[in-house]
Order: structure tokens, then sequence, then C-alpha cells
């Protein structure tokens, strides 16, 4: 029998269980765990060693299951002999217990741990009972020994923390009022703060790892808790020490564009100390995972979640800082003049991208200083084109598409692919060969985000507007109100292409805001982000660079306004394109349904789409320029005929349009397939389009769902639902998992299955 302890005390060690999460006591403490329990079960009843069997049968897995089935199989044989023999209750108890501490994670974090608790008390309450008088009373000393013992050593760690609360309390509160100042105040008050954070984190640190709280290390569940703060108070100290150090360096107001420029030295300068502070955060997060623990208490726990979500914040900052610090001096001129392109679009007639292009801008960016050098209707570009258009070279999936449509004539369309790289190629192509300047890259933003601009520059009076434009007004009014309120023409008559353009008031809107913009001055980057990260990551204001190394900021940023990547996952993507050359597309709504079947053994995906298209325009008392069609002058008033793309990875299986059995073209665009159909919405109607799809991504237990949402004139609804194939089901929810999309343009969710 102890040579069967001995060899199941060794087997446990290598068990790789972690009751301490203190690499020597760990394998000594599991071991010893092992032994005892070998030695209850050498004494216990022959009943309770079927329940060791039986649970160990019950909680294992794969491999697992054949130890576990000798187990219980011994546990029978011994059920029906004779008598009980010691040696072979040690057996059961050895192999069940490798067993008990190898189970896989069931339920939730901790049911194997409370389940193999569960059977060793089972076991050692039995052996108590059939043990003598003198075995328990020894027994009882023992134990009442080793809980002594913890108590003693725990306890110069439990006086510690309260000794110490009160300067961690005082560093966290520090921490977060530096965290807090970062990107609006100054420099001297965020370095004050760290300074701060750093002094009460180092005291609390050395509280906490003093000698004589060691032994809180060799106590379960207790010894993650004095790691955690150990760990994290030393971690915290060594950061904000760093942080506080090149704070001084970092100071974002001095880096704020006034008067039109912005100090190129001053903003090189502070990519080294962003590299040194960058560096330390990201040391901080490994740190902090490395002593995160599920057994954790809750405040504890709470305490780990908010420090990590901090630090994890401040790390990514720092990231697009340095990276901002190295690349902008360049975008803003500082190795030449830099000239950008400004699309300004219109969803009212909508296009792939966003919308129709109006007008046109160019800036001009040298050593700091941005100027708006052109601007015009986009109608200047198509009247200087070459005779027949410009001569596109690619992208070679844009011309198989749409070349048809003739985008080397009509500069306005070049928003036909829903990705702002794309478009921004065909961009520079078509002004080069009008006015021979190689753009550097593409802006490209709608009345949305004009809208958002406008918070700094405030109203601004447009030629041809008898209102000002406001933030709260200018995307209401260039997207619908230009076109029905200000409208200069007769209902009833189909305008000429250069009627329509009399009235679109982009160019003048969109020169006299960016002229008051980049002359004036802008607030610091916290301000900034927070009044322009709704238009951004809803699309309605991106940014390309053709310059390669330029590119990963803008993607991280999420401004480069790209088509997603499935990565190996499905992928949605609907747009709705006007096809009857009128601005009727601010009366359209749009929601989508996607309900996805998917079976992880095998990767076989089933999506089945329904798409509602409805129109709300009239049939009458609107300008013609919105409710008629120039593309087909027989179409009835108010007819939206739109062309819809649905893109996916899958294959198309069937289409129907209002229940009616339906056809769809197949291209393929942007590394996925691109199924498009023509739908005419009559006015006051609705239009429901099925599409089912099949297909076969990475077999796996996750999948991974992107959607790509249209800038349209109002806003797409999208939800999605997935339901897993049996005998699979979603982890931690029953059923199927609904997704229902916010507004923004580029979104990603992950979906985990398990078997069960």
């Amino acid at each position: 029998m102890i040579s069967l302890a001995v060899v199941g005390g060794v087997g446990a060690a290598f068990a790789g269980c972690h009751p301490t999460g203190t690499a020597v006591a760990d394998p000594v403490e599991t071991a010893a765990f092992a032994v005892a329990f070998i030695v209850f079960a050498s004494r216990a009843s022959r009943e309770t060693w079927l329940v060791l069997g039986l649970a160990a049968v019950l909680l294992s897995r794969g491999w697992l299951l054949v130890p576990a089935i000798v187990t219980i199989a011994l546990a029978f044989s011994a059920a029906f002999a004779a008598r009980s023999q010691r040696r072979v209750g040690a057996a059961i108890g050895a192999l069940g217990v490798q067993v008990m501490l190898r189970w896989p994670p069931e339920l939730f974090h901790g049911f194997p741990s409370l389940a193999a608790g569960a059977v060793a008390v089972v076991i050692a309450a039995s052996a108590y009972r059939r043990s003598s008088g003198r075995t328990r009373h020894r027994a009882l000393v023992t134990l009442g020994g080793l809980g002594v013992a913890a108590v003693v050593i725990t306890l110069p760690a439990a006086i510690e923390t309260l000794m110490a609360r009160s300067s961690a309390t005082a560093a966290e509160s520090a921490a977060h009022a530096a965290l807090s100042t970062i990107g609006v105040g100054s420099a001297a008050v965020t370095t004050h703060e760290l300074r701060a954070a750093a002094a009460q984190s180092s005291q609390a640190a050395t509280a906490f790892s003093g000698w004589y709280t060691l032994g809180a290390r060799l106590v379960p569940i207790v010894a993650q808790q004095d790691r955690f703060l150990t760990d994290t108070t030393r971690s915290a100290a060594q950061a904000t020490k760093v942080a506080a150090e090149q704070a001084p360096a970092v100071d974002y107001h001095r880096l704020s564009y006034h008067d039109g420029q912005i100090s190129l030295g001053r903003l090189r300068a502070m990519e080294r100390p962003m590299e040194i502070l960058s560096r330390q955060l990201g040391l901080t997060d490994t740190e902090l995972t490395a002593v995160d623990s599920p057994w954790l208490i809750g405040p504890l726990d709470e305490r780990a979640r908010s420090f990590k979500g901090d630090v994890g914040l401040a790390s990514h900052g720092a990231g697009l800082a340095v990276q901002a610090a190295r690349v902008l001096p360049a975008m803003l001129g500082g190795d030449g003049t830099r000239n950008y392109l400004i699309a300004f679009m219109t969803p009212s007639e909508s296009r792939g991208y966003d919308g129709f292009i109006g007008s046109y801008g160019l800036l001009s960016a040298t050593d700091g200083r941005v100027r708006l050098t052109v601007s015009g209707s986009i109608t200047d570009i198509e009247d200087a084109l070459p005779q027949g258009g410009a001569k596109l070279s690619g992208p070679s999936d844009f011309l198989a598409r749409y070349g048809a449509f003739r985008p080397g004539e009509f500069p306005q369309d070049a928003t036909y692919a829903p990705d702002l790289p794309t478009v921004s190629d065909v961009l520079s192509q078509i002004y080069r060969q009008t006015e021979g300047v190689r753009l550097d890259g593409v802006l490209a933003l709608d009345p949305v985000g004009l809208a958002a601009l406008l918070h700094f520059t405030g109203p601004i009076q447009v030629s041809g507007l008898p209102i000002s434009l406001t933030q709260a007004n200018a995307a209401q009014v260039l997207l619908t109100e230009q076109y029905t309120t200000f409208d200069a023409g007769t209902t009833g008559v189909v305008e000429s292409p250069q009627d329509v353009e009399r009235h679109d008031f982009l160019q003048g809107a969109l020169h006299v805001a960016f002229d008051k913009l980049v002359s004036g001055s802008l607030p610091a980057p916290k301000e900034l982000a927070s009044v322009l990260d709704p238009a951004v990551v809803a699309g309605r204001i991106s940014f390309w660079s053709f310059h390669k190394d330029e590119q990963p900021l803008l993607h991280r940023i999420g401004i480069d306004g790209s088509f997603p990547s499935a990565d190996g996952g499905d992928l949605l993507s609907l747009t709705a394109q006007n096809a009857g050359n009128n601005k009727i597309d601010s009366f359209l709504h749009t929601s989508m349904a996607d309900n996805v079947t998917y079976d992880p053994s095998n990767g076989v995906v089933r999506s089945s789409v329904i798409v509602h298209l409805a129109n709300d325009a009239p049939a009458s008392g609107l300008p013609p320029i919105v409710i008629d069609s120039p593309a087909d002058p027989n179409l009835p008033a108010g007819t939206n005929r739109t062309w819809v793309t649905l893109y996916s990875p899958l294959a198309l299986t069937s289409v129907s349009v209002d229940g009616r059995p339906g056809s769809a073209s197949s291209g393929r665009e942007l590394g996925v397939s691109a199924y498009s159909l023509y739908v005419d919405v009559p006015a006051h109607t609705t239009v429901s389009i099925r599409v089912s799809l099949s297909g076969v991504v990475a077999a796996r237990t996750t999948l991974p769902m992107t959607v790509r949402l249209q800038p349209s004139a109002n806003p797409e609804t999208v939800a999605v639902t997935v339901t897993p194939t049996a005998p699979w089901r979603l982890t931690g929810t029953p059923g199927t998992a609904q997704w229902v999309l916010s507004p923004a343009m580029r979104q990603r969710r992950i979906f985990g299955f398990v078997q069960g």
C-alpha cells in the first residue's frame, strides 16, 4: 500500500494542478493530497469506491475515460469480493485520484475541483467511520494542526493587507486620474498624478512583498489573492514610474493644430518617449495576465479587470501614438508636399461605398501646414477628362464588375466598390489624367461626416442656402432638404445632369467648411476623437493613403474604409446602389436578417438572408430630381430602382423577390462572391428579398462572423442569428445566439461551440 501511495503521489505531482499557483508548492501539495486520498481510500467502504468510480467516468473525456473505466471496473469487482482489502482500495484510490486531478473543465470554473473535493469528503468520512478511536484522534489532531498552521502563516499577510490598503487605494485613484488626463489635461497635471500613483504603488508593493508574508503563498486560494496584490502593485509601481518619467515629453497640447499648422518637430520628438511607455505598458499587461486567476475573490477580481482594462486602453493609445509619431510628419508634408483628394459623397444617390460624388477638393500639406487649394463640382473633373474618359488600368475586379458603367467617363461613380482603397485607386487614375497631379491619398466623407466636422468650425454660410449649416442640421439639409425645400427647378420635368448639379450645394459646403477647418485650430486629441469617432466608425469619414508604411495606422484606427476579410469564417455585406439617377435614397430604409446554421465538425455553413427594402418616397409632390428616374423615364414617379448586391464567401443556392423565384448575376469582388439583381421598389412599398447560401469554412469550434454595413442615408439595421447543428451547442447559451449590429461599418464577432 505504501508503494501505491508513493507512486500515486508522484503521478499526481505531474498532473498540472495549481492549488496555490506557486511553482514549488503546487506539485508538493498535489502529491500530498493524492497520498492522503489513497490512504483514505484504502480504509473506506466498498460503496464509496463505487462512488469514486462512477464520478471518474461521468466527468472524464477522451483518453481519460480509459483509466476511469478501469477504476469503476475495479470498484465493481471489489464490491462482490468476500471481504474488503486495503490494497484493493488503495489501488482504486491511486487510479481514481489520477483521473480526478486531470478532469477537464465543465459547467463553470472550479466545478471539477468542487466535484473532486466532494468525492474526497465522502471517501475521508467513510475512512474516518471505519477507523479506530486512536486513528480518528490522530486524524483530528493532524487536520487541526494543518488548519492552525494555515492561519498562522497567513496572518502576517492579512495584517499587512489591511495596513497597506490605504496606499493601494490611493495608488488606484491616482492611476485612474492620470489616465483620465491623457489627451485632455496638461503634461504637468498628468506627470503629477503619475508620480503620486508610482509612489503609492511602490509603498503598497513593498508592504505586500515582505518576507513575513510568504507563508500565504502555501495556502490554496489565499495564495492567489496574495500573489495578485503583490505582483499587481509591483507592476503598477513600475508602469507609473516609467510613465511619469516620459510624460513631460508627451504634451498633447503642444501638438494641437493651431492657426492652420502643427509643429512637426514636436511630433517627431514624441516618438521615443512613447516607444518607452508603450513597451512598458505591454510588459505590464503581460504581467497582469500572468497573475490573473479565476480564484480571485469578487472585490479583487473587479479591481483586476478594471486595472487591466485601464492598462489595455493606455497600451493601445501608446501604440497608436508611436505609429502616429512615425508616419504623421510625412503625411503632413514633412518630407515634401502631400496632395489629398477630398471626395464629398451624397448617399441620397447611393453607391456601393457610400454615395454619388457630388463635389471634390484638394488638400495640400507642406511642413505641417494644410491648405484647401482646389474645390469644385465633380463635373469639373468630368469636363476636364480626355475624349473617351480616363483610361483605367485596374483594379481588375473593379473593372470586371463596373467597367460596363464607364467609370472612367463618370468620376462621380468611382464609389461603386464598397472598398475605399479600390475607390481611391480609381480616383487617383482619373485625377492624374485631368490635372496631372499624383495623389498621396483620398479623404472620403458624406453629409453626416461633414456635420461632425462642423463641431470644430461652428456654423457656416453656404451660397444658395437661406440658412446656416450647423452640426445639428447639416446632415438633414444636405441629404434631403437641399432637394426638397431649396430646389429651384420645377416638378414634372426631367432635368439635365447640369441642372441636377446646379442644385447640389455640396461644393459650397465642402469649400467653406474645409477652408475654415484647415485655417483654424483643433482641440486636444481626446476631444477630437470623441467628436469624430462615431462618424469614422460608421464610415462617414474615411481616409486612405497610397504610402504603404502609413496604411497600418489607418487600419488600426478604423478610418481606412477597407472591405473586411472573411478570415476563414463567414462574411456578409449588402449594398443598394441607385439605378435611377435621382436622389430618392434618402427615403429608402434597408433591414436585413441573416439566419446562419453551422456544423463545427465539418465547417458546413448554411445561411438564409432576408432583406427588406422600404421606400417611403411619395409618388408626387417632390421635385423631379428626387422622385423621377432619368435612367428610365417610363418608371412611375416615386419608384426606387436599386441594384442590390450581396457579398458572401458562400455559394448562392436560391433567390426570391416577394416570394417569387428570382435570379442574380454572380461575380468575384474583394475576395468573395458578389450576387447582384435589380429591384424596383414603388412609392410607399416594401419589397422583400430572400437569399439562400451554403458553403464550407474552416471546421473548428469557433465561427468568425464579419459584417460590413453600407453607409447610407438611413442606416441599415442588421441582425444575425447563429444556430449550431446537433450535438453542438453555443458556448454559454442554449439554443441560438442573436447578434444585433450597431451602426459601425465593419463589425466582427466570434461564436464559440461545445459538444453536449
